[in-house]
């Protein structure tokens, strides 16, 4: 960044400069974990529930109210 941009008030980064660098600097450091088994299976089961009830709600839309489609 050669020049420094101006933000608006409401758009003021809440995070110091310095204070970002160091936070910026510890994420690089972080190494890449693998997911857990039971952290797949909560991410599978909750797309899988999504999607049915995004499904019973599309039933239930054309049965009941068959008008608006």
């Amino acid at each position: 960044m050669a020049e420094e941009t101006k933000l608006p008030p409401e758009e003021a980064p809440e995070v110091e400069p310095v204070e970002e660098h160091k936070l910026i600097d510890e994420l690089q450091k972080m190494e890449y974990e693998e997911l857990l088994p039971v952290e797949k299976k909560l991410i599978s089961w909750s797309i899988i529930i999504g999607v049915v009830s995004l499904g019973f709600l599309v039933w239930i839309s054309y049965t009941f109210f068959p008008g608006g489609h």
